[in-house]
C-alpha cells in the first residue's frame, strides 16, 4: 500500500494574504468616508508639523495682535497708522494732484475731508479758497462733471414747472434758473435738459469767527462774513429756515414806525431769511433771521439786535441756496 505524501505548508502565501487584508482595512479606514466614498487624501499624505502642546488650538477672531514684539520691535503684521496731521497733509497733497489732473470732483473730496479733520490757519485758508473756487465750477455753473454726487440732469416733462422741480430736489427755483441761464422761470419746455442740485444746503454760523459756512451735505461750498447780536444776543443752537422775503418791510422789534421795502433807511436790505429755533438756546424762537444791511461796517462785529447780518450781495446768494422747511442753520 502506497504511503500518502504529506503536503508541505506554505507560510509565505498566508503572510501575503494577511498583509493584503491589513492594507485593505487601512485604505478603507483612512481613504473613505463613513459611507464608503473615496476621499481626497492629498493633505493626509503630507508630513504634519509636530504640535508643541497637546492642548487644541483655539481660534479667537476678536483678539487683537500686539503692536510690539517682546524685544521692542514693531510687529511685522502691524502697519504704521497715520496721525491726523499726516492724514490731512496727505489729503491736501492728493487734492492738489487731482487739480493738476483736472479731476475737480476728486480734488473737492480730498480737500473737504482734510478741512473736516482740522488744519492750521494757513491750510484752512487755502482749503476754503480752493473749495469755493471748485464749488463755483462744479455746483454753481451749468456744467455737470462726471461722478459728481451733488448734481444731476433732469429732463422736463409735461406738467412740470421750475418751482415743482426745485421742490423735488430741495433747492430754490431761483438757483435752478441762475445756473441754467433761464431768464423767465415761466418759460420752460418739455424735453429741455436742466442741471439740478441735490439739496438741501445747510449753514453753520461761528460766533467766534463771525463767519457763515455753506455746505451741501458734508461738502464745504462757500464762506461768508457776518455780523451778530450785541452782548451775545444771537442764540446758539439749530434753526430751521422759515419764511423768505424779497424786499421786506421792517417792523422794529422795540416799537416805532414800520419802514417800507426799498426805503434806503430799511436796515434789512433786500433779503430776509426767517429762522425758527428747534434746539439749544434757539428753541422756540421765531423773531430772528438772516438779512442784508445798510451798515456794511457792522459785519464782523456784535452790533445787531440778535439777527445775523450779511453783505447785501452775499445774502442774495445765500437766499437762493437755502429753502424753507428743509435747510437748517446751526449757530455755534
Amino acid at each position: 500500500m502506497a504511503r500518502r505524501r504529506r503536503r508541505k505548508s506554505r507560510p509565505g502565501l498566508a503572510l501575503i494574504v494577511l498583509l493584503a487584508t491589513a492594507a485593505s482595512a487601512w485604505y478603507w479606514l483612512y481613504h473613505t468616508d463613513s459611507q464608503g466614498n473615496e476621499l481626497d487624501n492629498t493633505l493626509a499624505l503630507a508630513p504634519q508639523p509636530r504640535l508643541s502642546t497637546d492642548r487644541p488650538q483655539q481660534y479667537e477672531p476678536n483678539r487683537t495682535q500686539p503692536d510690539v514684539i517682546e524685544k521692542g520691535g514693531i510687529s511685522p503684521s502691524t502697519k504704521p497708522v497715520m496721525t491726523t496731521p499726516q492724514r490731512t497733509q496727505s489729503l491736501i497733497k492728493a487734492g492738489k494732484q487731482a487739480v493738476i489732473s483736472k479731476d475737480l470732483i476728486a480734488a473737492r473730496t480730498h480737500f473737504s475731508e482734510a478741512l473736516s479733520l482740522g488744519v492750521g490757519e494757513a491750510d484752512e485758508k487755502f482749503l476754503r479758497g480752493e473749495l469755493s473756487r471748485i464749488g463755483n465750477e462744479t455746483i454753481f455753473s451749468a456744467r455737470i462733471y462726471d461722478g459728481d454726487p451733488h448734481v444731476g440732469r433732469y429732463i422736463i416733462k409735461t406738467g412740470d414747472t421750475l418751482g415743482k422741480i426745485a421742490r423735488q430736489f430741495r433747492v430754490s427755483d431761483d438757483l435752478l434758473a441762475t445756473i441754467n441761464g433761464i431768464r423767465n422761470k415761466n418759460l420752460i419746455r418739455v424735453g429741455q435738459a436742466l442741471k439740478v442740485i441735490h439739496g438741501p444746503f445747510l449753514a453753520t454760523v461761528s460766533k467766534k469767527t463771525f463767519t457763515l459756512d455753506l455746505h451741501l451735505d458734508s461738502t464745504f461750498v462757500k464762506q461768508y462774513r457776518v455780523g451778530l447780536g450785541e452782548d451775545g444776543s444771537t442764540p446758539t443752537g439749530e434753526w430751521q429756515v422759515g419764511t423768505k422775503l424779497k424786499n421786506p418791510q421792517y417792523y422794529p422789534p422795540r416799537g416805532g414806525d414800520i419802514i417800507a421795502a426799498d426805503d434806503p433807511t430799511n436796515p434789512l436790505g433786500e433779503r430776509w431769511i426767517g429762522l425758527i429755533g428747534v434746539s439749544g438756546d434757539a428753541l422756540g424762537q421765531r423773531r430772528y433771521g438772516i438779512h442784508g444791511t445798510i451798515e456794511p461796517d457792522s459785519i464782523g462785529h456784535n452790533t445787531s439786535l440778535g439777527c445775523i447780518r450779511m453783505y447785501n450781495k452775499d445774502v442774495e446768494q445765500l437766499y437762493d441756496c437755502l429753502v424753507s422747511k428743509h435747510s437748517t442753520v446751526t449757530v455755534k
